[in-house]
C-alpha cells in the first residue's frame, strides 16, 4: 500500500503540531533552546559555530529557528520548507533571513554549490527519502556536508502519522552511501525536551551521546561529498 503524503499547510500546523506553528513568543524562546543545544551538539562533528563562514541551505526550516541560529553565526542561510503556510510566516518573523517554498524531493531551481545541507527532523516525513536525499548530494560542493537528523526506529516511540518512513541507521547509512556520500557517522543522542522550557543554559549541556534506542534518542547523521 503507498504511503500517503501529508500536506503541511495550516490545518497540520493548527492541528497535530499547534504547540510548534502557533508562533507564540514563549514557544519560539522553548524552540530556540532547544535548537541551541543540537546545534552545540552538531558542531562536535560539522564546525558550525565557529571558523569559517558558509553558504547553507535547510530543507524543512519550518518555524524559522535553525535558519535564524546559523544566520547569527555569520553564515549565509537559504531557509526552505514544502509549507507555503510556514515559510509565509518565516519571511514576515525573520525579514533578514532568505526563505522560500522548496521541496526536498525536487530539484532547486537554479544551479547551487553549499557548503552545507541541514534537514532536522525531515527525512521521516518524505515519501521518496532516496531521492531528497540526492537532490541534497547535488546541492553541495565537493567536500561540502549534510546534517540530518530523525526520529528513532524503536517500536512505539513516533506516534506521528506524518512519520511515513521511519528506517533504521543501518539503512539511513545506506541511502546515503547509495547517493554518494561518504565518511558517514551516525549517533543517537538522548534529548530531554522539556529542560529548555526552564532555563536556556540546559541547551549547554543537552543532547548528549547514548546508545539507547528507548530514551528520546533521535538519529543523527552526518556525512561529506
Amino acid at each position: 500500500m503507498k504511503k500517503r503524503k501529508y500536506k503541511f499547510e495550516g490545518d497540520y500546523f493548527e492541528g497535530y503540531y499547534k504547540g510548534i506553528g502557533d508562533f507564540s513568543k514563549t514557544r519560539e524562546k522553548e524552540l530556540r533552546n532547544w535548537f541551541k543545544g543540537i546545534l552545540n551538539y552538531v558542531n562536535k562533528f560539522v564546525p558550525i559555530k565557529s571558523g569559517e563562514k558558509k553558504e547553507i541551505i535547510e530543507f524543512g526550516c519550518a518555524t524559522g529557528i535553525v535558519s535564524k541560529l546559523l544566520s547569527k553565526e555569520g553564515h549565509h542561510v537559504l531557509g526552505t520548507d514544502i509549507s507555503s503556510y510556514m515559510i509565509k510566516k518565516d519571511k514576515k518573523l525573520y525579514p533578514d533571513i532568505n526563505f522560500r517554498v522548496q521541496d526536498m524531493e525536487k530539484p532547486l531551481r537554479e544551479k547551487s554549490n553549499f557548503d552545507l545541507v541541514v534537514a532536522f527532523d525531515v527525512i521521516e516525513h518524505l515519501e521518496n527519502p532516496k531521492l531528497g536525499i540526492k537532490n541534497a548530494f547535488r546541492c553541495l560542493k565537493k567536500g561540502g556536508f549534510i546534517i540530518l537528523s530523525t526520529c528513532s526506529d524503536t517500536p512505539g516511540i513516533s506516534t506521528d502519522p506524518s512519520h511515513i518512513n521511519i528506517k533504521s541507521p543501518s539503512k539511513w547509512k545506506e541511502i546515503l552511501t547509495q547517493a554518494g556520500f561518504h565518511d558517514i557517522i551516525v549517533k543517537r543522542a538522548t534529548v530531554v525536551p522539556y529542560l529548555y522550557r526552564f532555563h536556556w543554559r540546559f541547551s549547554i549541556v543537552l543532547p548528549f551521546k547514548t546508545g539507547s534506542p528507548y530514551i528520546i534518542s533521535p538519529v543523527f547523521i552526518f556525512a561529506r561529498k
